[in-house]
C-alpha cells in the first residue's frame, strides 16, 4: 500500500481552544475508539493514530497494538510538556496543535520509517471512511502533488505527497492572512491551489458521527 494514514487525536482539550463543541474526555475517546476499530478491523490501510494530550489508549487498544503490528501504531505525547512545542501553550488555535502533532508522528513513527510511503493522509480520528481504501486503488498517488476531500475548504481529510510533506504541511502558519477563527481551513486550501496535480476526492458517504467543532453530526466527508 503506497500510502500511510495519519489519525488526530485529542482527548483532554484544552480550555483555552476555540470552536470546541465535544469537551467531554469520555465522549471523545469513545468518539476516536469507533473510528479506529474500523479502521483496523474493516481495512487493511496503513495507521498511526497520533494523540496530543498524554493519552496512550493502552487500555482500550492493547489487543489492536499486537494484532495489527504490522500496521498500526500510537503515538502518544503531551503537548504541554514537549520543550518543541512550548510555543502552543496559548495559542487558541486547534488547527496548529492539529498541524504540530501531524509533523510529531511523521517524525517519530516507526511504521512511516518502515514503509516508506509515497503519500501521507491526515484524517481527522473520529471520521471513518469506508470506501477510502478501495477509491484510491483506482489511483496512482504517485502522480500527484496533494490530497483533498470533496470540499477544498474543508480539512478533515488532507493528503500529501511524501516530497511535498513539509510545504502542505507546514507548522509555519503564524503569517497567514486568516483570523484564528477559520484559518487553518483556509491555509490548507491556499496550498492546495498552488499546487498542480490535485486528487479531489469524490464525496464519501459515512457514518453519522458527532464533530468536534459543533454540534452537527456529519454524514458526508
Amino acid at each position: 500500500m503506497s500510502y500511510v494514514i495519519i489519525l488526530t487525536s485529542t482527548v483532554n482539550v484544552k480550555p483555552k481552544i476555540n470552536r470546541i463543541f465535544q469537551k467531554d474526555k469520555n465522549e471523545r475517546i469513545n468518539t476516536y475508539m469507533k473510528s479506529v476499530f474500523q479502521w483496523l478491523n474493516k481495512t487493511n490501510c496503513n495507521i498511526v493514530l497520533v494523540e496530543n494530550s498524554g493519552y496512550d489508549y493502552s487500555g482500550e487498544l492493547s489487543n489492536e497494538i499486537e494484532l495489527y503490528k504490522n500496521r498500526f501504531e500510537i503515538i502518544s505525547y503531551n503537548e504541554n510538556e514537549l520543550e518543541e512545542s512550548k510555543y502552543l501553550l496559548d495559542n487558541i488555535s486547534k488547527g496548529d496543535s492539529e498541524i504540530f502533532s501531524i509533523n510529531y508522528a511523521y517524525k517519530k513513527s516507526k511504521l512511516i520509517k518502515e514503509l516508506n510511503p509515497i503519500f501521507i493522509i491526515k484524517i481527522t480520528g473520529r471520521f471513518f471512511i469506508p470506501d477510502l481504501e478501495e477509491y484510491l486503488n483506482n489511483y496512482d498517488l504517485n502522480n500527484y502533488d496533494c490530497l483533498s476531500q470533496y470540499y477544498m475548504l474543508k480539512c478533515e481529510m488532507i493528503g500529501s505527497h511524501y516530497s511535498n510533506f513539509h510545504y502542505i504541511f507546514s507548522t509555519d502558519t503564524h503569517n497567514s492572512r486568516y483570523t484564528e477563527v477559520d484559518f487553518i481551513e483556509k491555509v490548507y486550501f491556499d496550498r492546495k491551489r498552488n499546487c498542480k496535480r490535485i486528487l479531489i476526492c469524490k464525496l464519501f458517504d459515512i457514518e453519522e458521527t458527532q464533530t468536534g467543532s459543533n454540534n452537527v453530526k456529519a454524514v458526508h466527508l
